[in-house]
């Protein structure tokens, strides 16, 4: 059975929701965690829903407006605690790659890191004409964001009176953005060789001064199409 979720909040037609990490952290994540508070973005963070359940990522509740053709799909899911390294899935398992990015607040020697990114990778596991089991790389890749409960800001937090929040919880990005068809021309391969992005960062053009500057989430939009304001 696909996982199901409360529907995310409808946008203007033509509309495309892509928060940056910065925002994901300061406008879900701190606010949850604080005060409970997530009418920033209502509807952006989809809860109850278990992204490991589904043995393709396909099947999660993914909001119409964030796909596209090809595969190409994107969406958000609030997990209760970190998920480890290497995690299991029916047919495969998530593992995860690249050095992890810290979010940094503060000024000068007061400088300190508020929230982490940590990235995977979907591979799917046959086994092969020789009876050994093959790991097969999927396009499908994940972002989680969690806080730094270390953090001056949210020890502070910790000792307010009533109930505690609950520091450990993440924001998941799935997302997939397969390459397109090959041509007539090309090489038949039998599973195409996903490359995972490396030396640039995922968050290039979003994790920007700027960014940090702006309040409301980042709404992209393809050429013609209308642009959407809260």
């Amino acid at each position: 059975m696909a996982p199901t979720a409360a529907p995310v909040r409808s946008l203007p037609p033509g509309s495309v929701l892509k928060p940056s990490g910065h925002q994901i952290i300061a406008q879900y994540l701190a606010p949850k965690v604080l005060t409970g508070d997530t009418t920033t973005v209502p509807g952006l963070v989809a809860e109850g829903v278990d992204v490991f359940s589904a043995a393709n990522p396909a099947a999660l509740p993914f909001h119409p407006s964030s796909r596209r053709e090809h595969g190409e799909a994107w969406g958000y899911f609030y997990g209760a605690q970190p998920t480890d390294d290497t995690r299991p899935v029916a047919g495969g398992f998530w593992a995860r790659y690249g050095p992890e990015k810290g979010y940094v607040h503060g000024h000068r020697g007061a400088m300190e890191a508020i929230a982490f990114r940590r990235r995977f990778a979907l591979h799917i596991t046959r086994r092969g004409d020789d009876g050994r089991v093959v790991e097969v790389p999927t396009p499908w890749l994940m972002k989680e964001y969690r806080l730094n409960k270390g953090a001056a800001v949210f020890r502070a937090a910790a000792a307010w009176p009533g109930p505690k929040a609950n520091m450990d919880c993440v924001v998941r990005k799935i997302f997939a953005n397969p390459p397109p068809p090959p041509s007539p021309c090309s090489s038949d391969e039998e599973f195409p060789a996903y490359r995972y992005p490396g030396g640039a960062d995922e968050d290039a053009g979003y994790a920007s001064d700027e960014d940090l500057k702006r309040v409301g989430y980042r709404l992209e939009k393809e050429p013609a199409r209308k642009r959407a304001r809260f």
